[in-house]
């Protein structure tokens, strides 16, 4: 195994945010969350359904089935598609997305070792079906693919510079400065493969260890339907002006699971603080499991205490406005370096620092995860500020 990978996975551990659970053949059974890996998990759920539901060019309607799924299209479909066709008036194109619980039927044993850590047997499935109408199904199989490649550019782990924050000369310091592990060409599409029943694109991710798929796209056409019966049939049918025609269906599947690691993997770096490497994880601020972290120096427990009280203070209009915020107990126990570590490889993008002079002038310090460089905001302004940091990527 390489030692990246072990890194990544004791780091992963250590911070509590995924855990493989391995079988008897040394295969992956399932992943372990712990506190900051379900808040990971979440938030990449959630950015994909403001990707494919929520963004999408056409309408998409989620549903949750609880019957188990066949990976029959127009079987696991059709009752959802039945609903949907009355609502949009039978017009195409439309949409249906499914979160769905999932087991792989085999794993390749003969995986190298840290591939295997992107195949849990266990699993959450992220399903998405397009269907469109005949005559421009394939633009729209092509614009799909640029889609979901750009979701996944646009989540990696590179940092942001906007000009708004910085003056021109300090941005121009800080993007020489700043040690990425990852870029946008991380994620690029294979070529078309034409398959029996589909053609197949698939969107990879590569690593110092391999390449790893992250999400499979296909174009069926119209083949779903040859073997099916005339029932399901005369569901599927829709309008294409005055004639009546069957959709042809464009399909997306990725694994939450993979997802997760995957983001992990792109996040991890180890830049050099004070000439020795330190981990950091770069999660993207839409990922990152905690926004926002609060550390303090006091000259005296009686100030280290009014600083903790400001601090519960700042975390609760934080919270109240909806920004994840982790405020530890240890706030003004310990040292300001040890925080930052601990803050840093939890990928949490802003520690709010707080000081003896704080309580005099209400300023405190917003260290960035990326930069290591504070800039000062008055703590009446700091939660429109962290809104209008995080409202944009």
């Amino acid at each position: 195994m390489s030692s990246t990978i072990q890194k990544i996975l004791q780091l992963c551990e250590r911070q509590c945010f995924i855990q493989p659970v391995k079988d008897s053949l040394d295969l992956v059974e399932y992943f372990k969350f712990g506190f900051a890996g379900e808040l990971l998990k979440n938030n990449v759920h959630q950015e994909w359904m403001l990707g494919v539901v929520i963004n999408a060019d056409e309408n998409v309607f989620p549903f949750h089935s609880c019957k188990s799924a066949s990976r029959d299209i127009i079987k696991d479909f059709s009752e959802p598609f039945e609903y949907v066709k009355k609502l949009n008036n039978a017009q195409l194109p439309f949409g249906i997305t499914e979160t769905r619980q999932d087991v792989r039927d085999t794993i390749d044993s003969s995986l190298q070792e840290e591939m295997r850590y992107f195949y849990p047997k266990k699993h959450t499935t992220l399903l998405s079906c397009i269907f469109a109408k005949p005559g421009n199904a394939m633009q729209r199989f092509y614009q799909w693919q640029r889609q979901r490649k750009m979701w996944w550019r646009k989540l990696n782990s590179i940092v942001r510079i906007r000009s708004e924050h910085v003056i021109p000369y300090i941005k121009i310091i800080l993007l020489l400065l700043l040690q990425f592990s990852a870029s946008p060409g991380r994620f690029s599409l294979t070529d078309i493969q034409n398959m029996p029943e589909a053609q197949l694109v698939e969107i990879k991710a590569e690593f110092p260890w391999g390449s790893q798929t992250v999400e499979t796209i296909r174009y069926f056409g119209a083949k779903p339907f040859e073997n099916s019966g005339d029932e399901h049939k005369t569901i599927f049918e829709v309008k294409d002006g005055r004639k009546k025609v069957l959709p042809h269906i464009i399909e997306s599947v990725i694994s939450l699971d993979t997802s997760v690691m995957v983001f992990v993997c792109d996040a991890f770096d180890e830049p050099l603080f004070l000439d020795s490497p330190r981990q950091v994880t770069r999660f993207h601020r839409k990922l990152a499991p905690y926004k926002v972290s609060f550390s303090a120096s006091s000259s005296s427990a009686t100030v280290g205490e009014e600083l903790s009280e400001l601090s519960l203070f700042l975390t609760k209009q934080l919270r109240n406005a909806g920004i994840s915020t982790l405020l530890l107990p240890d706030v003004a126990r310990k040292s300001l370096e040890s925080q930052f570590a601990r803050n840093d490889e939890l990928g949490i993008p802003y520690t709010i620092v707080l000081n003896d002079a704080t309580l005099r002038n209400g300023i405190v310090g917003m260290r960035s995860r990326d930069t290591t460089l504070k800039e000062q905001v008055h703590v009446y302004e700091l939660k429109t500020y962290m809104e209008k940091l995080l409202k944009n990527y």
